[in-house]
């Protein structure tokens, strides 16, 4: 009798609605055996949604939420008008082996509070069954956001580490030039063997820092193919090049302002401060005192939902300002770095010049290189910095990219 109770009394109440867990999977991709692929941005995004099992398992939930939501939509609309519990109808109840029998249905209707049929009343149950289902909705778009989000950075971090690899080869050939330089230079009696001995040493460097380059590239680039769901060792080549693309104008008002119509996070946040208040006004209902336990329990709970709304709101502003002021600081700096470039390569050139008109060392140039090699490195990664910054203000104003 207890468990017929239960179970009509969980009928009514349309079960308290909560979060949902979701399986974390990987994408498993037929890919021609060691067949190059080239992958523009766009065609990485593509790839990794039409691949990812995270973005099916997501939409199977929704259908899932939908089905659950339209059964227990059915379940409302009888209950509604409902003024005295006896009058709930018994077809009602799904088919099934927990439905208990007419009798004893009958019997459990004695204990239903009319404290939940305010609740129907007043649309809470109508509502939370809305919620549930439209963050399914949402979440398969959050899910969306995410990939892209995690394909866009794994792009940029790529082109990064083919960056540092071309720079790495560069000055690989300049110091290879300068050793070739130096043999002659040694043999017409110009440099000491010191001289050649110090520049064969930044050879031997200059080849340790395009080792390191080349792991760093394929390090990088099984963090890739891992993040499209492709095979670790899929040869991919990028078509799209890292550089510097200004963006358009941006009222930081404007954005914060978008944002909290855009999150999903505070919608839920509101949603869920608003059903607390008509719960506690069904509460208030049955329990008029404030010194009943329900009503106190209710009331810090429509405090608690204040507070969680309250910190929605800060949070999302917090993140627009964040990533806002991440990408004017990254933009900004990019013109130096771009100065620091162009007075490092006219300072290797005068040095280059200056040693082999004996008015300077071998370790000049070495220094020299190494400044360049360095200025264009700083370049490269603030060009990167600024993708990313740019990445994190594009998502910070959307629906988001954290899933419920």
């Amino acid at each position: 009798m207890r468990r017929f109770m239960s179970f009509v009394l969980a009928v009514v109440m349309l079960f308290s609605i909560g979060a949902v867990a979701y399986a974390e999977g990987n994408s498993v991709n037929e890919v021609k055996e060691n067949k190059e692929i080239e992958l523009s941005l766009k065609q990485a995004i593509e790839y990794a949604l039409e691949h990812s099992r995270d973005v099916k398992i997501q939409d199977l939930d929704m259908k899932r939420t939908e089905l659950k939501y339209e059964q227990d939509r059915s379940v409302i609309r009888g209950l509604d008008g409902i003024e005295d519990v006896s009058s709930i109808n018994y077809d009602l109840i799904p088919d099934g082996p927990d439905k208990p029998s007419y009798e004893d249905f009958r019997e459990s209707q004695k204990s239903i509070p009319t404290y939940e049929l305010h609740l129907l009343e007043l649309g809470v149950l109508d509502r939370q069954l809305k919620l549930s289902r439209q963050i399914s909705i949402w979440n398969k778009e959050i899910k969306e956001n995410e990939i892209k989000f995690n394909v866009e950075k794994a792009y940029f971090d790529l082109l990064q580490s083919e960056k540092d690899l071309e720079i790495a080869r560069e000055g690989l050939e300049l110091v290879n030039r300068q050793y070739e330089q130096s043999k002659k230079m040694y043999e017409l009696g110009t440099i000491s063997r010191q001289q050649l001995l110090s520049v064969e040493l930044a050879v031997s460097q200059a080849q340790s820092g395009l080792d390191m380059a080349t792991m760093g590239y394929e390090l990088q680039k099984m963090s890739f193919n891992n993040t499209l769901g492709l095979p670790l060792d899929q040869k991919v080549k990028l078509t799209d090049k890292i550089e510097y693309k200004e963006h358009e104008e941006i009222s930081l008002e404007e954005s914060i302002q978008a944002a909290k119509e855009n999150s999903a996070m505070l919608k839920v946040s509101q949603e869920g401060f608003e059903l607390s208040e008509l719960t506690f006004k069904a509460v208030k209902a049955r329990h008029s005192t404030p010194n009943q336990y329900k009503y106190r329990e209710q009331e810090i709970a429509v405090e608690q939902a204040a507070k969680n709304l309250d910190m929605a709101k800060n949070g999302v502003e917090m993140s627009v300002r964040a990533a806002y002021y991440s990408l004017i600081t990254a933009e900004k700096q990019i013109k130096t770095y771009e100065k620091a470039v162009e007075n490092a390569q006219k300072a290797y050139e005068l040095t280059e010049l200056s040693y082999e008109l004996g008015q300077n060392t071998a370790n000049d140039v070495t220094k020299a290189r190494i400044d360049l090699m360095d200025a264009k490195k700083n370049l490269s990664k603030q060009i990167h910095a600024y993708n990313l910054a740019l990445l994190d203000y594009k998502y910070s104003i959307g629906l988001g990219k954290n899933t419920i």
